[in-house]
């Protein structure tokens, strides 16, 4: 294999890896609003809140 192949290899598993990485974090952003609209009976926007985060670290703790 020549390094240039390598290198191709290289970058497409870092491409893959990021895709997933954003498509896994935005899934979770997706699963949140629904959770917390639908069965929260919130806002499904203040999931994107900071002061609602800090309530969940709160409640974890």
């Amino acid at each position: 294999m020549s390094t240039s192949s390598v290198r191709e290899q290289i970058l497409k598993s870092l491409i893959r890896l990021v895709i997933i990485l954003l498509v896994g974090i935005l899934l979770f952003v997706i699963g949140s609003m629904i959770g917390y609209g639908a069965m929260g009976g919130g806002n499904p926007f203040e999931v994107l809140m900071p002061h609602v985060w800090r309530h969940i670290m709160e409640f974890v703790r």
